[in-house]
């Protein structure tokens, strides 16, 4: 019997979730679409998953433009970052890179001149002593679902225009990005 209850509580809670009908990757920043026929009483849930690496902390966010039929309908702007914490898979992890210095030269402290052995004066800059540059940042990776549903009021052919926005270009890379659309 506990069995039987345990069974039936997992396959409520997997159901709730709903199922995915279709997945835009909008890691490369640019405007992408997916085109879906719906019905009405349709209920589309929108999930973020993405992985990214960054330095200084950052706005991130994406817009969800939907068109009806060829038509602007309505948009949602969305912050992955504050997704429900019910479904919310977050892990953040620092990294450290160390990479060798293009600048750096190596610097013989004498030299040998007529005179004899002669100290050599540094003239390089601070950031051409250091053989390699040490970069600390985080690594994170998101999953979870976002508010509000889009819930379609007639049916017919609705178009979803998806674009991740970023507020800075400094030190930011994206590894993976992904809106999930589920029903």
């Amino acid at each position: 019997m506990k069995n039987c209850i345990k069974f039936i509580i997992l396959a409520l809670v997997l159901n709730s979730c709903g199922k995915a009908i279709s997945n835009i990757a909008v890691d490369d920043r640019m405007e992408h679409a997916e085109t879906l026929k719906l019905n009405k009483g349709d209920k589309i849930k929108f999930w973020t998953k993405i992985k990214y690496r960054y330095e200084n902390a950052i706005e991130i966010g994406y817009s969800v433009k939907i068109y009806k039929d060829g038509e602007f309908y309505t948009q949602y702007n969305y912050n992955p970052l504050s997704t429900n914490p019910k479904y919310l898979s977050s892990t953040a992890m620092w990294i450290i890179s160390k990479k060798r210095n293009p600048d750096w030269i190596r610097y013989n402290e004498n030299r040998f001149t007529i005179f004899g052995w002669k100290k050599n004066e540094d003239e390089r800059e601070d950031h051409q002593k250091q053989k390699h540059i040490i970069k600390y940042g985080i690594k994170k990776n998101v999953k979870g679902k976002n508010n509000p549903i889009f819930t379609v009021k007639e049916d017919g052919v609705y178009t979803f225009k998806a674009k991740l926005n970023i507020d800075t270009e400094n030190s930011f890379k994206i590894i993976k990005a992904n809106i999930i659309l589920k029903k």
